[in-house]
């Protein structure tokens, strides 16, 4: 496990760190889809949703429609999703809290360290993982497209890759956050952590969805559940309703070459559009920062 100090993005300062280590719950489950960045958040972040959505259809009877992912599942290192009144301990804002009333659970995503994580009796997490190259180049194109006053990026690819192995990118090396949440033989540190590899989700969505849903308690789902589900987790979905996930922590800049923060959901990209000097580059910084050895199979 490390113990660096992890870098953040400007959205995060020292309050969110203190209001999110302190907070308390305040449904009977809690469920944090922790990861570094673009190793499938996003979309375990609709996974979970639909899942407790399904849940509350179950015991309720009412469905539930989905305006955005992130008033079910904030950014919790966001500090705009936070009220400070000075009264009493900080609170989530009033959106998040009537969402998640609405599914009898409260739903974080983080790119955190398990330490900063608050402590809850209920929790569950899941921690996703992907390739360190589709990671580093999916997190570019992101970076680049994001406002620099909310810790966007202006140089160039092959300046981001040198940059990123040296860990000066938001929320450090790849390989640190990697411990941070896996011990050496790539096994979650916390009993309630299930990990997820975005290319299982890629082979088996279905069997994705059904190991996460038997992980946060929602039980089997049965096919014809699963048959309403699963187009609604699709790319080819989520790129259509942009509106309902494109995050709403930051500012994003339109350069005029297409870019949606819902992209192609490719593997093997980053190996594609890297040059050789970025390959030498990464492959340094990995040597550097290496993961937990269970997770070579990622490299």
């Amino acid at each position: 496990m490390t113990d660096k100090k992890q870098p953040l993005l400007p959205i995060t300062l020292e309050r969110t760190l203190s209001a999110i280590s302190s907070y308390t719950p305040t449904q009977p489950l809690t469920v944090i889809i922790a990861s570094y960045p673009k190793s499938g958040t996003t979309w375990m972040q609709n996974v979970i949703y639909e899942l407790l959505a399904l849940r509350s259809y179950r015991i309720k009877g009412d469905k539930i429609t989905l305006d955005h992912i992130s008033d079910y599942c904030p950014f919790v290192e966001n500090d705009k999703a936070w009220v400070y009144d000075g009264e009493g301990p900080p609170t989530l804002q009033p959106d998040h809290l009537t969402a998640h009333s609405g599914i009898d659970a409260t739903i974080f995503n983080t790119h955190l360290y398990l330490t900063s994580m608050p402590p809850s009796p209920t929790v569950k997490y899941i921690y996703m993982t992907r390739s360190p190259r589709d990671v580093c180049n999916s997190f570019y194109h992101h970076l680049s497209h994001q406002s620099v006053d909310d810790g966007g990026y202006k140089g160039s690819r092959s300046e981001f890759v040198k940059d990123w192995n040296e860990g000066k990118i938001a929320f450090g090396a790849w390989g640190d956050h990697l411990k941070s949440w896996l011990d050496e033989e790539g096994n979650c540190r916390d009993e309630r952590c299930l990990r997820v590899d975005y290319s299982y989700m890629k082979k088996d969505i279905e069997g994705a969805v059904r190991m996460t849903a038997r992980h946060i308690g929602v039980g089997e789902v049965t096919d014809e559940e699963l048959g309403d589900i699963i187009p609604r987790l699709s790319v080819t979905y989520m790129k259509a309703n942009i509106d309902k996930f494109e995050p709403r922590s930051v500012k994003w800049v339109d350069k005029g070459d297409g870019f949606s923060f819902v992209r192609k959901g490719n593997e093997g990209d980053g190996k594609k559009e890297f040059s050789e000097e970025d390959e030498t580059v990464l492959k340094e910084g990995l040597e550097k920062f290496p993961p937990p050895r269970g997770c070579e199979d990622l490299l």
